[in-house]
């Protein structure tokens, strides 16, 4: 608020050449002292880049003392002075500090945000290049210092402006726009530079055109608001680096696909137009831009693919996976059975069905409350998991009831593998089971239901045991050895 404040008493009442200098510094170092102070409370490898972003923001704003002296108090007309080298300080400075940024966010976040904040400042750099950085370069009233530093103002906005789009772009992760909301760190960052970015387009603009003095003021209110806004995202920093640590990014919306569409139209419009005017004059920057730009939005399409790829494959896994236990669901097991009987049937091995259905789970829940019954699915299922093979298939059927399937498995070992698993079943809890060896003729369907009645008779006959279809009750119960 204070920084506010002494930013309207500039654009409002600074009066005279030494007036407005001293405000001009106050409005720079409010902001960098901010940042440096700030800065103390990060951990010490996250502020070099805030005390590079400090830096930045003290050269640009310092450059009004050599610029006042140069042309006010001596009057000279040269071009470039000492006051262009603090204003271009700035663009490295704060290219680096962003840079070292970027370098800690995870690379599934920072890859496509780099693709398509290329593609459009490719586009970008085709109108810089026709209209600002060649005829810079060809303007014979400056010497080559001069066009090498006028040529130096567009290049830097252009990395500004490729910097500025990542952290938008970056926005777009999971949870950016509790980021926005909340004012995290890259959002004020995207913002302050856009800020002094937009300073820099209206200077673009006037040219050499003389300006009053309260426009100058009003321009520079830009430069001072987009240093504030820098400033204030340290504010954030850490916050930003935690959330981000895990973030997901989206597939590009509308908004971006419609900017990469604009950037792509860029180098055929500024092409039609010149050759509406008849004077064709930049194809070989036309050219390489398109290039450039179509090499990058290949290069995105595969990225984008991929992403649709793991995504796919990280929703069918949910899809066959129980959310409560980790274990596979029933669709997943359901789907598995015919295959392993399929397979049994070409090699002649046996295979065998467990159905089994924790003891008394309804009365647990009321005695326990249910995530107290949950916490035992989960132990159940972690601990039965751990007594079965890796070809075995252990899946939640439904509720407490679960099923597994063993394949190159007989009745008698199956029955073996049961009382490993009610050896471990934890908190002193029970449970019963049927099993079922496939005969080579009955259906899925049909070898499930087998399974399925020996355990109801199983818990018809008193629980904790476990009953092999087909055999005699006391085949295999509770005592059978393990």
């Amino acid at each position: 608020m204070a920084m506010v404040l002494a930013i309207a008493g500039y654009l409002l009442l600074a009066i005279g050449t030494w007036v407005e200098l001293a405000w001009s510094l106050v409005n720079t170092l409010g902001p960098t002292a901010v940042i440096v102070v700030a800065a103390r409370r990060l951990p010490r490898n996250a502020r070099v880049a805030w005390y590079l972003l400090a830096l930045g923001i003290l050269a640009n704003g310092a450059a009004v003392v050599p610029n006042t002296i140069v042309y006010d108090v001596l009057g000279s007309e040269a071009y470039p002075t000492v006051a262009d080298a603090f204003y271009l300080l700035f663009y490295p400075a704060v290219l680096t500090s962003i840079g070292l940024m970027i370098r800690r966010w995870p690379p599934q976040l920072i890859r496509p945000a780099v693709l398509d904040a290329a593609t459009i400042t490719s586009g970008i750099g085709v109108l810089a290049w026709v209209y600002a950085i060649e005829p810079a370069l060809g303007d014979p009233e400056y010497s080559l210092a001069g066009q090498l530093v006028r040529v130096a103002y567009p290049v830097g906005d252009l990395l500004l402006i490729f910097l500025a789009l990542i952290l938008v772009r970056s926005g777009g992760a999971s949870g950016a726009r509790r980021a926005v909301r909340w004012g995290l760190a890259p959002p004020w960052l995207a913002t302050g530079l856009i800020t002094f970015l937009a300073g820099d387009l209206v200077w673009l603009l006037i040219g050499s055109r003389t300006v009053p003095d309260w426009a100058t003021r009003g321009i520079d209110t830009l430069y001072f608001a987009a240093f504030v806004i820098l400033g204030y995202g340290v504010r954030h920093a850490t916050a930003t680096d935690e959330q981000r640590a895990n973030a997901i990014m989206r597939p590009p919306g509308i908004p971006l696909m419609s900017m990469l569409l604009l950037a792509l139209l860029m180098a055929p419009a500024v092409l039609i137009l010149q050759m509406s005017h008849g004077a064709f004059q930049h194809g070989l920057a036309i050219a390489t831009g398109s290039t450039i730009m179509s090499v990058l939005v290949v290069t995105r399409l595969t990225v984008l693919l991929r992403f649709a790829e793991r995504q796919t494959a990280q929703v069918r896994d949910l899809a066959r996976r129980d959310e409560l236990t980790g274990l596979s669901n029933r669709r997943a097991w359901t789907d598995e059975l015919p295959r392993v009987l399929e397979r049994a049937r070409q090699t002649g091995l046996p295979v065998s069905v467990c159905m089994v259905d924790l003891d008394h789970f309804k009365m647990f829940n009321d005695t326990h409350g249910h995530q107290a019954g949950d916490r035992l699915l989960k132990e159940a299922a972690a601990a039965w998991l751990g007594q079965v093979r890796q070809s075995d298939v252990l899946a939640r059927y439904g509720g407490e009831e679960f099923i597994v399937l063993l394949p190159d498995t007989g009745l008698e070992t199956a029955c073996t593998i049961m009382q490993r698993l009610r050896q471990v079943t934890p908190a002193a809890q029970t449970f019963s089971a049927g099993a079922a060896a496939w005969d080579r003729t009955e259906t899925s369907e049909e070898l499930i239901a087998r399974a399925d009645a020996a355990l109801y008779q199983a818990k018809h006959t008193g629980r904790d045991k476990i009953v092999a279809a087909g055999l005699a009750e006391d085949a295999a119960t509770s005592d059978a050895p393990s």
